[in-house]
């Protein structure tokens, strides 16, 4: 279940660059670096958030489970806001 839960998570992050790295080449020079700023913000936080998520099960076998699980949630949440910035951007 643990390796399940990182493969999913590897297979989101890689969609999130895909989607990231699209949402860049559309954006003007500031749009840009506002973004470069938000999209490293977002991943501290992703990786807080998780961290966080977990500390409750610290030391349990649960633990990893719950953490790949997290940030694969979280990832997930943020390519559907990157794809929203595309449609917007391409309207």
């Amino acid at each position: 279940m643990n390796k399940i839960a990182h493969d999913d998570f590897k297979k989101a992050d890689a969609e999130l660059n895909k989607v990231y790295k699209k949402v860049i080449e559309v954006l003007d020079v500031t749009e840009k670096q506002l973004m470069i700023k938000a999209q490293k913000d977002w991943l501290k936080f992703r990786d807080s958030h998780c961290k966080f998520e977990i500390e409750q099960f610290k030391g349990g076998s649960i633990s990893p489970l719950i953490y790949s699980t997290c940030l694969s949630e979280r990832t997930n949440v943020r390519i559907e806001d990157l794809k929203s910035i595309l449609e917007d951007k391409n309207r």
